[in-house]
């Protein structure tokens, strides 16, 4: 929320203006971007402030400001808040606003209702809520709108004189004619009140109660009293004294106070007695000095609707501040009051303003930095950059040269320690004056905070060397007896300082306060009041003790604070009193408050001052509202969303932002907020003062938005809006029943294709199984044809061994019988022939020989058996002798016959086979 303030003065040769007035806030066209002028203001729920606006309607939150032109896009005159509707009159157009689902005001016309059209050029300046209707005010007439019916009649008028005013008190409504009086209407009935006689042509601006009699405020500033009789003037040396400005608006406070909007002269404060208590105007803080209205919120503030911009006023603060916007009085450094004289110190003099006076006055000879003026020992006295004051009323008198005095205290009676730029130096009062001693020997060192403790021991704060402990000669300038240094470990202590609470000496850091031990003579970080400050964002180490140590002051980012003892316990309490550093924007390390009346306080800032009262009153919290939710698509144009229920938003629109605000109208005070969004996050934000959350690329699935506020140390209610990001489509229950019915149907296809596969790897199995079998029954049919084939070999081996062994045998035998021929002619020689023969021809050799054939060619006899079956024994025993690939020369032997009987038989046996002369007859067996 953008705010900025002007409190200002009117200056005159040294003095200058000390007007000091309530909080003011303003806002310029700048801030809220419609038209300067702004006519008429009213309050709506939710604490909204409405402004009838050159350029629409404008509406206030608190944190933003939103502009709604009406149809004709004219100036708006008037509004009224009546329940959830905002009525506004302008340039012939009436009507009223309502919000929508999305929290937008809409627009709805009443110009058709009007009986006799709205007259051209026509204006609605005002309007009142009565007995259930809405009053309309133009100068033509007064119409009234029936809400519940939608009906719109017009008024009578008694003469048809131009209504120049409206006005509503108590439960009855008031009207004047021009040139002819003061009505009130009846039973919708116009009585005549005041007379044109009597009220001429003075024009009723303000109408209030004056105890029983009626009060108004006049165009011209005067102020009349009518007692059903006749008519009172008061308040006249009043009227004379503002010299009659023109008045355009006012307003009756409960003490029966009166604020008077003029015309060029600003907003007027005048007091239940008639005195003129605050003037604001454009010389000391509003933006321009015609006040079109004036308006009272539930908050007690008042606003003022300018020819330029709107200020707000807060007549209820306990703050009350001066503020010198134009330089000169500058910064305020150290401030006193005595009997109601304020003496304020500052970067440019030391300046007084009297009891009862109006203006400062700066002090002769005093110009220049002031550093420090306080009471001390029943003395004024004044630090100022060239040395010492004693302050007598408004003269100064120098008692001391030293360079730069930054405090002046007590030492003993009748001796006061300054400490300087560079050093310490004492005064002693005798003889009725002040004698000035010389500079304190060693000890060269800026001390612009001093303590003295019982022993009369000196303690002081160095910005860069720590704090000194001294015991100081009697002399009280010749060096020191004993002197120690403590050191901390801050590497710059350019706003330390050190100070009394309680008795007990404290030395204070930006960041650490330390207290000082006796028992062990040393600063320590553990203790108490460190603790209680510890969370505090402090901007200065600077801490200020009251006189009577009853109460310590530091200075925080957001606001000063206050300690002081608690009353049912040993421990402390902390307060809090909210202003911004920005408001008090004063050099760090010399911040300075000081207690000017019992409870009465007076803090310097940068350019004057703010006074307030301890305790400071609790104002009531108002309620934080989400006034709007946009969503949009990624780089998209945002939507607004629906308020009043839950939101439901598709996937794309993912990035969602919510406005919220928590009216506060103070000057010192501002909302800051914390939010987080449950779904996302349970964790709180931190605290700022941004009035808007926005959150991006969100996953779908359920969240809780939740914002509160923290007004000073108060936290709102938690307000909350709920809503759903939708699944994308691809993941919609109908996209999930579909993946799931595929996943069945993928599942079912893999189990057939698995089964289908699993059938026709166990068939491809079973094959190669089979073929595996049958391989290994191959080979073992190999094996089996192999070892048949080695067992045939074998015996054809055998066989050729035992046929080549016959064969031999019989070659030999028949060798023998040749020789044994030629000796045949003994009788034992024959019996070996005959012998031999038989052996040659022995049916025993052929059997043998027969078996041992079929069985390493059992089947051969079968097939050519079954091919010649004509062939004889003998034909078969030669056959059987060919298969063994025998040549005729060795079946000569085996037949005992010779090898030519061999061929014959040879012969004989192709043709008892049919064979032609091309077929070879051992080929033809042996392929058998």
């Amino acid at each position: 929320m953008n705010k900025y303030f002007f409190i200002g003065f009117i200056f005159l040769s040294l003095t200058v203006m000390g007007q000091e007035l309530p909080p003011v806030v303003n806002y310029g066209p700048n801030q809220f971007s419609a038209g300067n002028q702004n006519w008429m203001i009213a309050e709506g729920g939710g604490e909204n402030l409405y402004f009838a606006n050159s350029t629409g309607l404008l509406e206030y939150n608190g944190e933003n400001w939103n502009l709604y032109p009406v149809p004709n896009n004219t100036i708006i005159r008037s509004v009224k808040v009546v329940e959830d509707r905002i009525y506004t009159g302008a340039y012939m157009e009436a009507g009223y606003w309502e919000r929508n689902k999305y929290g937008r005001l809409e627009y709805t016309s009443l110009a058709p209702l009007f009986q006799d059209k709205i007259s051209d050029g026509e204006q609605f300046w005002e309007i009142e809520f009565l007995d259930d209707l809405v009053a309309f005010r133009s100068f033509g007439g007064i119409y009234l709108y029936d809400p519940v019916k939608d009906q719109l009649k017009r008024m009578d008028n008694p003469v048809g004189q131009p209504i120049s005013g409206m006005f509503q008190l108590k439960n009855e409504l008031y009207f004047q004619l021009v040139g002819n009086g003061l009505y009130r209407i009846d039973n919708g009935i116009p009585q005549l009140v005041i007379s044109y006689e009597q009220l001429k042509d003075r024009a009723i601006v303000h109408l209030f109660p004056l105890g029983n009699d009626l009060g108004f405020v006049t165009e011209n500033s005067e102020f009349f009293r009518w007692d059903g009789a006749a008519l009172k003037k008061y308040n006249e040396i009043l009227s004379a004294r503002l010299s009659y400005p023109n008045i355009f608006s006012a307003l009756t406070l409960k003490d029966g106070a009166i604020i008077l909007g003029t015309v060029g002269k600003g907003i007027l404060h005048v007091n239940s007695r008639g005195e003129l208590v605050n003037t604001f105007d454009q010389s000391n803080v509003l933006l321009n000095n015609t006040v079109l209205d004036l308006f009272r919120d539930s908050s007690g503030n008042i606003w003022a609707g300018l020819d330029y911009g709107i200020s707000m006023i807060d007549p209820d603060s306990a703050f009350r501040s001066f503020q010198d916007n134009k330089g000169e009085i500058g910064s305020v450094y150290s401030s006193y009051e005595e009997n109601g004289n304020l003496y304020l110190g500052t970067n440019q003099g030391l300046y007084l303003r009297r009891s009862n006076a109006e203006k400062f006055v700066l002090i002769e000879d005093t110009k220049g930095q002031v550093w420090f003026v306080d009471e001390v020992g029943g003395y004024i006295f004044c630090g100022h950059d060239t040395g010492t004051f004693i302050i007598e009323g408004n003269r100064a008198t120098k008692i001391s040269d030293r360079l730069g005095t930054w405090v002046v205290k007590e030492y003993s009676e009748n001796i006061f320690i300054q400490g300087h730029y560079n050093g310490i130096s004492f005064l002693k009062f005798e003889n009725g004056k002040f004698t000035d001693l010389p500079m304190l020997e060693e000890f060269p060192h800026s001390s612009k905070f001093i303590e003295i403790d019982k022993n009369r021991n000196v303690w002081v704060s160095n910005e860069h060397k720590g704090v000194f402990k001294m015991n100081l000669s009697d002399s009280l300038f010749l060096p020191p007896r004993e002197i120690r240094n403590y050191k901390f470990s801050e590497k710059s202590g350019i706003t330390s300082s050190v100070f009394r609470f309680h008795d007990t000496l404290y030395y204070s850091s930006r960041q650490q306060i330390y207290q000082y031990n006796d028992q062990t003579d040393h600063f320590t970080a553990d203790n108490r009041l460190g603790e209680i400050l510890n969370d505090i964002d402090r901007i200065s180490g600077k801490i200020i003790s009251e006189t009577d140590e009853t109460r310590l002051w530091g200075f925080g980012d957001e606001g000063i604070f206050s300690v002081e003892p608690a009353q049912l316990d040993q421990d402390y309490t902390l307060d809090f009193i909210y202003i911004d550093q920005d408001f008090r924007n004063i050099a760090v390390g010399y911040e300075n408050i000081s207690r000017i009346q019992e409870n009465m306080y007076l803090l310097g800032v940068a350019n004057g001052y703010v006074k307030f009262d301890l305790p400071l009153e609790e104002r009531a919290l108002n309620k934080i509202k989400l006034q709007k939710v946009t969503v949009n698509k990624l780089d998209g144009p945002s939507e607004e969303a629906e308020m009043d229920v839950a939101g439901s938003f598709d996937y794309q629109h993912n990035n969602i932002s919510f406005h919220y605000s928590a009216p506060v109208h103070e000057k010192y005070l501002n909302a800051v907020y914390s939010y987080r969004l449950l779904g996302l996050t349970p964790n709180w934000r931190k605290w700022d003062d941004n009035p808007v959350a926005t959150f991006k690329n969100l996953d779908f699935g359920k969240y809780t938005f939740e914002v509160r506020a923290r007004v000073g140390d108060k936290i709102t209610e938690t307000a909350k809006y709920d809503f759903i990001i939708e699944r994308p489509y691809y993941l919609s229950n109908l996209a999930i029943a579909i993946y799931l019915l595929l996943l069945v149907l993928i599942l079912f296809t893999i189990h057939f294709l698995y089964k289908r596969h699993h059938k026709r790897l166990a068939a491809e199995n079973e094959r190669a199984l089979k073929m595996r079998n049958l391989e290994a029954e191959r080979e073992i049919i190999k094996l089996k044809n192999e070892k048949l084939e080695q067992d045939m070999a074998n015996k054809n081996r055998e066989l050729a061994v035992s046929t080549m062994s016959l064969i031999k045998k019989n070659e030999f035998l028949t060798s023998i019988k040749k020789k044994l021929k030629d000796s045949e002619g003994s009788p034992k020689v024959k019996s070996v022939i005959r012998t031999i023969d038989k052996d040659i021809s022995e049916e025993d050799n052929w059997k043998f020989f027969k078996k041992a054939f079929s069985n390493a060619d059992k089947d051969f006899f079968k097939k050519i058996k079954a091919q010649h079956p004509e062939l004889t024994a003998n034909d078969l025993k030669l056959c059987a002798y060919l298969r063994l690939n025998l040549s005729s020369k060795e079946i000569a032997p085996l037949l005992n016959i010779s090898v030519k009987s061999v061929e014959i038989k040879r012969y004989r046996l192709r043709k008892k086979m049919h064979l032609d002369r091309d077929t070879n007859l051992t080929e033809y067996i042996l392929a058998l």
